[in-house]
């Protein structure tokens, strides 16, 4: 195996870390403005229906994290690490990940959480290399509340072909590379994946993703129960 590609929240992790960490920078802002944490439960539903509109999201999130300082949001992030964060690192996780690298295959994380929050869990699982969406910092680090891109949907396709480009590898490598993820929202990376000849894993997969997985005949794991974050 050339290259491991993994989804993190409800993939890697029983929990999804972006509803975590919002709903937790929520309560030092919740009294505030009550409608934050309305909005935000509702593009749970979003993405759970399969609706979630990528840029309005990515909006919401970015004017979340830019209402506090470079110094206050490290802090949270760090005390989110370890209260929420490390509990739920499950050994499956971590064994899947290690005989992937023990196959040869560079590990990956594509992920549509924005880097900032899954940096420090990619430390916790080991992997070093990390797609994610990105948030805008100014000269100084602090967060401008906008966004330079996502990976969500289509866009993880498009981030994965410019991580491979930046390695000099041609798209034929991924016929030796597999994607493992839960959700359906990511069928577009999964078919585009499995249309070079790679392997797409449906790994927890929800209904949606289950049944396709069933239908092509793509491989089918399960190494958690999946939890869904709750405010």
């Amino acid at each position: 195996m050339k290259y491991a590609f993994f989804d993190l929240d409800h993939t890697l992790i029983p929990v999804d870390s972006s509803g975590l960490w919002s709903y937790f920078l929520l309560k030092f802002t919740g009294k505030e403005d009550p409608d934050l944490l309305k909005e935000r439960l509702q593009y749970d539903v979003d993405y759970y229906e399969g609706t979630l509109d990528i840029n309005k999201f990515e909006d919401f999130e970015m004017r979340l994290l830019a209402r506090f300082s470079r110094k206050e949001a490290d802090r949270l992030r760090d005390e989110f690490i370890e209260k929420a964060i490390k509990p739920k690192i499950v050994p499956a996780a971590l064994k899947l990940i290690e005989d992937c690298k023990k196959a040869g295959a560079r590990v990956v994380m594509v992920t549509a959480t924005y880097r900032y929050v899954v940096e420090p869990i990619g430390e916790l699982l080991g992997i070093k290399d990390i797609i994610a969406a990105q948030q805008e910092e100014d000269d100084r680090g602090e967060f401008t509340g906008r966004w330079l891109w996502h990976v969500f949907g289509d866009g993880k396709i498009r981030e994965v072909q410019k991580y491979l480009a930046e390695r000099g590898e041609k798209l034929s490598v991924l016929a030796e590379s597999a994607f493992f993820t839960d959700s359906i929202n990511d069928l577009p990376l999964m078919e585009f994946v499995a249309s070079h000849g790679g392997q797409a894993v449906a790994t927890n997969p929800d209904k949606k993703l289950r049944k396709i997985a069933e239908e092509r005949g793509w491989k089918i794991i399960d190494i958690f129960d999946i939890e869904i974050a709750t405010p």
